[in-house]
């Protein structure tokens, strides 16, 4: 099963779906039915989430598509063989897909960020830099703080990207997935990165991890039709 999605009032285009079944596109904004459906994808209608020029509100909402928070089997899938979420603005092809499949056999599969960041702190400075970001970076860092303290994480840890996610065993961190999207909601965070980098530590055992450059996908997204 294959899931991306975009959230928010502006326009966008859309990449083909990689396989010819089986790939649902996300949205609460109905302009985009027609361009997904164009480009392969099953749409899935998000009415219920307000439609938001806003970019910190936006980016929450579509946590919900990339930490699983629907129901597969309401779709139609069963979704036992795995999920692979993305990003709308990479080109994910089924060259890449076969890649992804066939490199992960542990819970999960995610890319280290381009840029070495070995530390949260790494990426906390490199949040302050957007203002959707930089609205709630007080309380977020107030939360990682109390983690590091009292729960025994640790600031170091080497930062995903969690544009890209391969589920392979989805019971087995379906656990993260619920924890960091609750938290990215009660904190108001869009930067799930952060979030992710503390909560997955006592998961590493189930993470595949891969470079940034293995896969050779777009930077940016499709012009809007």
């Amino acid at each position: 099963m294959i899931v991306s999605g975009y959230f928010g009032a502006k326009a966008t285009g859309i990449y083909r779906a990689p396989l010819d079944q089986h790939c649902f596109f996300f949205s609460n904004n109905p302009t985009l039915e027609k361009i997904a459906e164009k480009s392969g994808w099953t749409f899935v209608s998000m009415s219920g989430m307000p439609l938001s020029s806003e970019p910190r509100l936006s980016s929450l909402q579509s946590k919900y598509v990339k930490f699983l928070q629907f129901d597969a089997a309401k779709l139609g899938v069963i979704s036992d063989s795995g999920i692979l979420y993305f990003d709308h603005k990479l080109n994910v092809t089924s060259q890449h897909v076969k890649y992804i499949a066939e490199r992960c056999s542990t819970g999960l599969l995610i890319r280290n960020t381009p840029k070495l960041k070995l530390t949260i702190q790494d990426e906390i400075d490199a949040a302050l830099r957007q203002k959707r970001y930089r609205e709630v970076m007080t309380e977020t860092v107030n939360w990682v703080n109390h983690c590091i303290l009292t729960e025994g994480y640790s600031m170091n840890n080497r930062i995903m990207n969690t544009g890209l996610i391969y589920y392979r065993t989805i019971e087995k961190v379906r656990s993260l997935c619920d924890s960091v999207f609750a938290k990215c909601w009660d904190l108001g965070q869009p930067e799930c990165q952060i979030i992710w980098a503390v909560l997955s530590q006592r998961y590493e055992h189930l993470i595949t991890r891969i470079e940034w450059d293995v896969l050779n996908l777009a930077k940016n997204g499709p012009a809007a039709e």
